[in-house]
């Protein structure tokens, strides 16, 4: 499957439609875009459901029942039960941080955060493993979709931060490196409603 649709040659390049996958096939899209560079999902029904899915994320990790995340208003009143949930920036101590992800890109399994006091941008790249909560209703097709969805929505942050999958380098040796500039480990929880 393609990402994008060929159209005729135009005075010898090509032009490109821009993604348009809808529905579940969208979804499914951006779970394989995802996994392929690393990444792994889960998905929940309720924000409510996030606590346990966390706690059974860390446990499996073998990470401390801990997670530090933004004051972001998804996560307000969720009881964490046996997980430690911090709210502040980012710390380069963080085992594991949590943010929420504005839209998804099912054409590259990109998710897009926003930074602000809500999603510190410090959670995105200090914590050793990433845990991003993202509404399958944000994910859209491609780029054409994603900047239309910001415009729509008049984000303004001071950075807009397009991540797709764990840090990875390979500029030492040309061995691929997972967690050279960032987290080792990124893992996105799809919530339904």
């Amino acid at each position: 499957m393609s990402w994008h649709r060929t159209l005729p040659l135009r005075r010898g390049r090509r032009l490109w439609q821009p993604a348009t996958l809808d529905g579940p096939a969208r979804i499914d899209q951006f779970v394989t875009r995802l996994e392929a560079v690393d990444g792994t999902v889960s998905r929940i029904d309720s924000i409510t459901d996030l606590p346990a899915a966390l706690a059974d994320e860390l446990r499996n990790r073998n990470l401390p029942a801990a997670i530090r995340h933004g004051s972001d208003p998804l996560f307000d009143g969720l009881d964490w039960g046996a997980v430690d949930a911090s709210s502040g920036v980012g710390r380069i101590e963080e085992p594991a941080t949590l943010s929420r992800a504005e839209i998804g890109m099912a054409e590259t399994g990109t998710l897009v955060l926003a930074s602000g006091p809500d999603n510190p941008v410090t959670l995105t790249f200090l914590g050793e493993t990433h845990f991003v909560v993202l509404r399958e209703s944000d994910v859209c097709a491609g780029f054409e979709d994603m900047w239309a969805a910001v415009r729509a929505r008049s984000l303004h942050p001071r950075t807009l931060n397009m991540v797709t999958g764990p840090s990875r380098s390979a500029d030492i040796g040309q061995v691929l490196q997972l967690g050279a500039h960032g987290p080792v480990a990124f893992h996105v929880f799809l919530l339904k409603e």
